[in-house]
């Protein structure tokens, strides 16, 4: 009953908004024709723009109460909602005015109301439809942490790297699983792996033939992952494990904590060399101004989560290599978590395999694919 009454509320206010906005447009549309004498069909456009502005933010501000920041995206669907109603509003008064010859502000007064029907639909479903996080998917955890290492041809570095967080935990007597998903490795990644799970507790592999990519990698461990905390972390352990002595404090009241080699306290001992900085501070640069406005440093493979916000975030996830670091805090962002930057260790590998200008060009393309799907909603769910 609460809920029919809040919906019947929200609907009243809708309609008072419409009603001002559509004596706005009729006012307008009788000054511009009337008085200044301006054509029917380019008056009532311009009526139109003006009732749409009064609309948007008396429905923002009043009628849904809407308090997310990003309103440049919510004005783009606002506008294409409107356009749609223009077009609309163009064939009524068309229809109405040059072929049924009824009085125009009559055929107004009735456009209105088949394109504020339209509005009301378009804006509650699409536009200003309510976020909705799901409930935690576990209340009982198998563990406290759980890691993930994404590994691609990775038999070199990988026993080395798990060998050393095994110890970690031990040391610290956290209960712990640890997940590394091999990649479509060609090498013997698979059998090395296999056989440290013989000797490290709950450390197990998933395993796939053909390579997807980092991201999707991470998200496959992550959907199968039981630990109250996620980490994933790179197979060269470039960030140590022992950083996490730095997050364990923070995930209580931060949904993600991640690394950054890029703030005050980050200690870099072996660098990059000087044009892959460059490129990824001009590529940072970009992301802030784009996507995610307040993080140094999207890309270091060193992020922890709450259990729930890992799950909420992967399980909307649509890129599967580089972009997914920016994709995953655009998602958080838009979900409301708290996302805590720290300064970590970080080691630069004499192995990597980042590709500078290519991997730079896809993950301005993957940026360009980021802020689309933002636009159209399509993390939202």
């Amino acid at each position: 009953m609460k809920l029919l009454i809040k919906n019947f509320y929200v609907f009243f206010k809708y309609g008072v908004v419409g009603i001002t906005g559509t004596i706005i447009d009729v006012g307008t549309l009788y000054v511009f024709v009337d008085f200044i004498h301006i054509p029917v069909l380019i008056a009532t456009a311009m009526s139109f723009v003006l009732a749409v502005i009064n609309n948007f933010v008396l429905n923002k501000y009043w009628t849904f109460q809407n308090k997310s920041s990003n309103i440049k995206k919510q004005f783009i669907k606002f506008f294409i909602v409107s356009i749609i109603g223009l077009f609309l509003t163009e064939i009524c008064m068309a229809l109405f005015v040059y072929v049924l010859a009824i009085w125009y502000l009559a055929s107004k007064l009735l456009t209105s109301a088949i394109v504020m029907l339209w509005n009301f639909l378009g804006n509650k479903y699409w536009t200003f439809k309510d976020k909705f996080i799901k409930p935690l998917y576990l209340q009982n955890y198998s563990y406290d942490f759980s890691i993930i290492i994404p590994a691609y041809n990775e038999e070199k570095r990988i026993e080395k790297t798990l060998r050393i967080i095994d110890q970690y935990f031990r040391q610290q007597s956290i209960a712990r699983e640890i997940i590394v998903v091999n990649d479509g490795s060609s090498d013997n990644t698979k059998a090395v792996v296999e056989k440290l799970s013989k000797e490290i507790n709950n450390l197990t592999m998933i395993h796939y033939e053909m390579n997807r990519g980092k991201g999707y990698a991470v998200k496959q461990g992550v959907e199968q992952c039981t630990g109250k905390y996620v980490l994933f972390t790179d197979a060269d352990n470039s960030t140590p494990i022992q950083e996490c002595d730095k997050i364990f404090p923070l995930l209580k009241n931060n949904e993600v904590v991640i690394g950054s080699r890029y703030i005050t306290d980050s200690n870099i001992e072996i660098k990059q060399p000087a044009y892959r900085i460059l490129l990824g501070r001009v590529g940072n640069a970009l992301i802030q101004f784009f996507l995610i406005d307040g993080i140094r440093d999207t890309q270091c493979g060193f992020k922890a989560f709450q259990h729930n916000a890992a799950k909420e975030i992967f399980s909307r996830m649509k890129i599967n290599r580089w972009g997914f670091d920016m994709e995953l805090l655009a998602i958080a962002k838009l979900l409301g978590y708290s996302i805590k930057e720290i300064p970590v260790s970080w080691y630069n590998s004499a192995d990597s395999r980042v590709r500078p200008l290519r991997d730079a060009f896809n993950t301005l393309k993957e940026l360009i694919i980021i802020k689309l799907n933002l636009w159209a909603g399509r993390y939202n769910r």
